[in-house]
This record gives C-alpha cells, sequence and structure tokens, in this order.
C-alpha cells in the first residue's frame, strides 16, 4: 500500500515511474523514476500509527547502495518516501538525496 500511494505522490509532482519492485542482484529498489534529467532509486518506508524515517538505517542504505552497483545506468541518488498510516490518513514525506 505504501508503495503505490508514494508512486501517485511522486506522479502528481511530474515524476515518471519507470519500475516498480526492481530486483538488482540480492537487492530490490522499490521505485524508479526519473524526475525531469535525473533518474533516482526510492526506497518507501510505511508504518502504522508511527514515523517510518527511523526504518532506513545505516544497514538498509547499505543494502540499496549495494543494488544500484549493478544498475545500468545508475541511479543519480536515492530517496527515501516515508508513509505514515494513521485514522485519519497517510501522512507522506519525501526526503531527496537520503544516504
Amino acid at each position: 500500500m505504501g508503495e503505490a500511494l508514494a508512486a501517485a505522490y511522486l506522479a502528481e509532482r511530474d515524476a515518471a515511474i519507470l519500475a516498480r519492485n526492481l530486483r538488482s542482484g540480492r537487492g530490490e529498489i522499490d521505485l524508479l523514476v526519473r524526475i525531469e534529467s535525473t533518474l533516482v532509486a526510492v526506497e518507501v518506508k510505511t508504518r502504522v500509527g508511527a514515523d517510518p524515517r527511523g526504518a532506513y538505517t545505516a544497514e538498509k542504505a547499505d543494502r540499496v547502495w549495494a543494488a544500484l552497483g549493478r544498475l545500468t545506468p545508475r541511479p543519480q541518488r536515492v530517496d527515501l518516501i516515508a508513509v505514515a498510516l494513521t485514522a485519519e490518513g497517510a501522512d507522506i514525506r519525501w526526503i531527496p538525496g537520503v544516504r
């Protein structure tokens, strides 16, 4: 659900969704998008009733960057989309350029 919300959020902001759940070696890229002329890998973290940003740990960042090394062309950056699900709906935060 979080990835679908993130993809819709990015598409509303003129990002072209190129791939979802892209397997690369032993890793996976949640979303691969093009924002203007920039190729971006997007990691999506979703939590119910909590801030999902803490789920993007240094270990997870290492796995994402390792997966990127196998892609051609290689994305120029990694963005994080944090989706917090609450009784009121979804709170979506886009954090560009995470490590």
